[in-house]
């Protein structure tokens, strides 16, 4: 069996031919990262080749695709794709400060720390709440917040959607994040109407109480993005990144230039406008995002 040495850990392993790198770590007790899982994407996993490159097996070339753009050098490879065929040694190039913590974590809890998946997002936000809040007392304010908020839940929930991100007077919505359940896009926007709808029959409360109203605008978008765990400790959530969530970000904001409450972008009308009542508005700059984009306004969906 082919003795993989690893550093700076000083630890040698007893490989099996033809295991990866990212195999032969975790059975020794290694803290290799993957924050991908060892799927081949991310570079977490990056080691360099100390001694005896000849022990590992060429480069497949899903490790190049991912190392190329990187500028790597030759003898930095993959943990996750190269393969051993004889002795080698190697030195991890990602450390964290607790190498054991991180570790004992792997141990617990295999899965991937993030997963690709098409989600739909939903950002939303109640407009004006800013001018709302100034004369209420701070407790007043909290309670009218977690109204809104358990509107929300309950809106989502309707849907299969949860609540990833709170912003304040607003948050950020997922829809398919965790599994495939129906159409997440279409969902989301289901869910947004519903919300939009919840807030409304709010308003007659708000105005009793406080003396006004409150509205909330909705964007929904869909696309790819990075689905993980984020933080550490008691702070760790489960959130999307990528440019959808941005984009979607951008498409609640413009509400206020249209004066509508919900829109959606074209990837949304694309595999869910057969759905929706909608219509297409004139093309408009996002902040941050090149070129001009056609949003829909959308009203309901469809029987």
């Amino acid at each position: 069996m082919p003795a993989v040495r690893f550093l700076p850990d000083e630890v040698v392993s007893a490989a099996v031919s033809g295991e990866t790198l990212l195999q032969a770590a975790r059975r020794a007790g290694v803290p290799l990262a993957s924050a991908c899982g060892g799927e081949a994407a991310c570079s977490t996993c990056r080691v360099l080749i100390i001694e005896d490159p000849a022990g590992l097996e060429p480069p497949p070339e899903e490790e190049a695709a991912v190392l190329a753009p990187l500028g790597a050098e030759a003898a930095v490879r993959l943990g996750c794709r190269a393969r051993v065929r004889g002795p080698v040694t190697v030195r991890r190039l990602v450390i964290y400060e607790n190498d054991e913590a991180v570790t004992t974590r792997w141990k617990a809890e295999p899965e991937p720390l993030g997963r690709e998946r098409m989600v739909g997002v939903l950002f939303a936000d109640l407009r004006g709440f800013t001018a709302f809040s100034e004369s209420l007392l701070p407790y007043d304010v909290v309670h009218v917040l977690n109204r809104f908020y358990a509107l929300a839940e309950a809106s989502l929930d309707r849907h299969a959607g949860r609540i990833a991100t709170y912003l304040g007077d607003g948050f950020m919505a997922l829809f398919g994040a965790e599994e495939a359940v129906g159409e997440p896009a279409l969902r989301a926007v289901r869910a947004g109407l519903s919300l939009i709808d919840a807030v409304d029959g709010w308003k007659p409360y708000l105005v009793a109480l406080h003396g006004r109203g409150l509205e909330v605008s909705v964007g929904v978008h869909f696309g790819p993005a990075v689905v993980g765990a984020l933080g550490h400790g008691e702070s760790r959530i489960v959130t999307a990144v990528g440019d959808v969530v941005n984009t979607a970000a951008r498409i609640e904001q413009a509400n206020r230039g249209f004066g509508t409450h919900l829109l959606v972008s074209e990837a949304v009308m694309r595999v869910a406008g057969e759905h929706l009542a909608a219509s297409a508005l004139p093309p408009v700059g996002l902040p941050g995002k090149s070129g001009r984009h056609v949003l829909y306004a959308v009203t309901g969906v469809r029987p």
